[in-house]
Formats: structure tokens, C-alpha cells, sequence
């Protein structure tokens, strides 16, 4: 079978070429975006190779570099499988890249979000955990039943992501803010929620944005503690802000992102963006009755109930807030000016969990900080560090 397949290589040139060249470029799969129907061929043949080697996915990918140990380690089916990708990847290394393929970031993140949301049975799991090369073989499965367009970008960054390139939610993660700028913009909304919403102008606040600095304390669970950035946008003056907050890792590279789009209480637009595909859908605001909700007056002993955007999450449909007595906004944070009204707010999990934030609404700023955060999880302090004003 190998020298059958080497006798077909030394006929080729080209095809000599590409094989050559794989171990100077670090795989078989790197520098190349093959066609969408050469994308979908190598994951069917990724996906039998996943499905014989249950108990070992690390040779699922193909190399060039030693096939004649290869062959000692395989058996004739998985060789020849092999082969096959092989030369699958050397052609497509000539070949051209498919028509029109370009997708925003957006598309892509979306693509990110639904991989994220794939839930494989039960019957995968070995033991406790799940079994790697079955898991790897149903995304590949669940991929190939999807309609197109849908199959054609899910490929494009599933690709991507098995080889190690820059996925969407990297994308996001390394500039959270021009992902901000694009997409969490009321003029993306539905105009069944965006023409209840104020023109722009009418509703005047002191800043283009405010950035607060603060830090998570979780003394249950320890790892969820971290420093964090809360910026928001305002940038019509009509009551609509942007709100993105970032919290880095330990070497300081921004690893988790959560992005909403807000007019008072209620929520327009939302998305939490991790590492590693862990995305959530971009969920938009359905019910416009939250719109009239979050125009009404807020006093002690009100009971409010809103719904959320949708999908969220973790299946949650609206947020339920009962509303304290007002306070000092500077009791809240030295430099702060005007009141702060006191909420305390709980969303049901699909799961029937409940979370629970207890937090102020800054009057003079139109926002909301958050002070305390109860879930499954713990309690977690919010501890408000400085907080930075940029004028208009």
C-alpha cells in the first residue's frame, strides 16, 4: 500500500512538492483554507479516523513526517485512511480557496457559539469524562447534518480552530472593543424594539464613557476571584449604552469578555465571549414591553419583572428585581455624584437555579454596578476601585 502510494508521488512533481513542504510549515493542515467541499471531505475522513481510534486521537491529524512508523502503528483500514487525507490535503494545497469566502467576525463568532452549544449523549462519556476522539467524530457528525449556508461557515472555523489557527471568540478577545463598536449598536436591533427607544439627544448624560476598576472577591471559590473592567459607551445621548467587561488571565491577556447593550434596566442586546469556543449566542431583546418597563419610576418596595434577551445563556427568561431605598451615590464610590438606588435582582436557570445580584442604580449616570453576586458558585464581592469619567 505505501510504496503504491509513494510510486504515485514520484510521478508528480507538484505533488512531491506539497509533501516536502508539510514538515517545514508545522502539519499537513497549516497555511491552507481548502475549498468548502474539501473541507467537508477531510472532516468525513478525520471523523472515520476519530471513530477507529477511540482510545487515542493523537495521530487523528495526518503527518508526513515518518509513515513508515505510521504504518507499523495502524492497522491496514486506518492506514489507508491516512493515505487518503494525505492526499486529500496535498491536492488541496493546489488547489484554489472557494468563492466567496468571507464572514465577519460576527458570522463566525455565531458559528463559535452554536459548536459551543452542541450537547453530545451521554453515551460518549467514559466514566466520568468524555471520551475525546467520540466527542471529536459527533461535532464532525453534527456538522455534516447541518443545512448550507450554515455547513459551509461552520466548517470554514471549525477548520480553523482543529489546526490551531485564530478562531472568532481569539478574534473578539484580542480587540473587545471594536467587536463592541460593531455589533452592540441599537441600529442593529429589530425595529419592533428600536422605534420604542428615544431619539437621539434627548436624554443628555455627563460622559462619552465611564470606566470602572474593580476587582471580584470570591472567598468560596477562590478561582473566580479577578481583577475586571467595566467600560460604558455612550454614544447618542438617548438613554441607550453599550457595556463591555473584560477580566484577564494571570499573564494578563484578556481571556473572558461579556458585551451588552442596555436602555435603563432593561437589557437590548447580550453575549459573553471565553476562550476556546466558549461563546454564548448573541441574544436580542424580543418582548418591547421591557422598553416601557425601564421608562417607569423606580420607588422603595417596587417589584419589577422584565424579560431578558433571548437566547440567554443559561435558558434564563426575565430577571425579577425588588427595589431599596436611595442612597448617596458618593457611598458608593467616593468621586460619584447624585443618587443610588438600591436593587436586588434574581434570574431562574433552566436548571431551576437561581442567581442573585444585589446592586445600585446611579442616577446621574444611567447605569447599573452590581455589589454582590450570589450563584452556584458562592458569594462574590464587588469591590469598586477607581472609577474614570471621559467628558463628552
Amino acid at each position: 500500500m505505501l510504496v503504491h502510494w509513494l510510486a504515485k508521488i514520484a510521478q508528480d512533481p507538484e505533488y512531491r512538492a506539497n509533501l516536502v513542504a508539510i514538515p517545514e510549515r508545522g502539519g499537513a493542515f497549516a497555511n491552507i483554507m481548502p475549498s468548502p467541499e474539501g473541507r467537508l471531505a477531510m472532516l468525513r475522513l478525520m471523523k472515520e479516523r476519530a471513530n477507529a481510534s477511540r482510545n487515542d486521537c493523537k495521530n487523528v491529524q495526518p503527518s508526513g513526517n515518518d509513515l513508515g512508523a505510521i504504518a507499523k502503528t495502524l492497522s491496514p483500514k486506518e492506514f489507508r485512511n491516512t493515505l487518503d487525507l494525505i492526499d486529500l490535503v496535498l491536492r488541496q494545497r493546489s488547489a484554489q480557496p472557494g468563492e466567496g469566502e468571507r464572514y465577519t467576525v460576527a458570522e463566525l463568532l455565531d458559528v463559535d457559539a452554536r459548536l459551543n452549544a452542541m450537547e453530545p449523549p451521554k453515551s460518549l462519556a467514559n466514566g466520568s469524562e468524555l471520551n475525546s476522539c467520540a466527542l471529536f467524530a459527533f461535532s464532525i457528525e453534527t456538522i455534516e447534518t447541518l443545512p448550507e449556508p450554515e455547513r459551509q461557515r461552520t466548517t470554514y472555523e471549525f477548520y480553523r480552530f482543529i489546526i490551531g489557527g485564530k478562531s472568532a471568540s481569539d478574534s473578539v478577545l484580542g480587540d473587545p472593543v471594536a467587536y463592541l463598536d460593531d455589533v452592540f449598536d441599537e441600529r442593529r436591533l429589530p425595529d419592533s424594539i428600536r422605534r420604542h427607544l428615544p431619539p437621539d439627544g434627548s436624554r443628555p448624560l455627563p460622559y462619552s464613557r465611564l470606566i470602572v476598576d474593580g476587582e471580584w472577591v470570591n472567598k468560596t471559590t477562590p478561582a473566580d476571584s479577578a481583577p475586571y473592567t467595566d467600560t460604558y459607551v455612550n454614544r447618542r445621548n438617548n438613554g441607550v449604552l453599550a457595556e463591555l467587561i473584560t477580566s484577564p488571565n494571570s499573564s494578563g491577556k484578556t481571556n473572558w469578555s461579556n458585551f451588552t447593550l442596555t436602555y435603563g434596566i432593561a437589557e437590548l442586546l447580550s453575549q459573553t465571549v471565553e476562550s476556546n469556543l466558549n461563546v454564548s449566542r448573541l441574544a436580542t431583546l424580543k418582548d418591547d414591553k421591557a422598553i416601557a418597563i425601564a421608562n417607569e419610576p423606580m420607588f422603595n418596595g417596587m417589584h419589577i419583572e422584565i424579560s431578558v434577551p433571548q437566547p440567554s445563556r443559561k435558558g434564563q427568561l426575565s430577571r425579577r428585581c425588588e427595589i431599596g431605598k436611595t442612597v448617596s451615590a458618593s457611598t458608593i464610590f467616593g468621586t460619584l455624584t447624585g443618587e443610588a438606588v438600591e436593587l436586588d435582582c434574581s434570574r431562574v436557570r433552566k436548571n431551576g437555579t437561581t442567581s442573585r445580584v444585589r446592586a445600585v442604580w446611579l442616577t446621574d449616570y444611567g447605569i447599573e454596578l452590581a455589589r454582590t453576586i450570589d450563584d452556584e458558585d458562592g458569594r462574590t464581592d464587588v469591590i469598586i476601585k477607581n472609577v474614570t469619567i471621559v467628558k463628552p
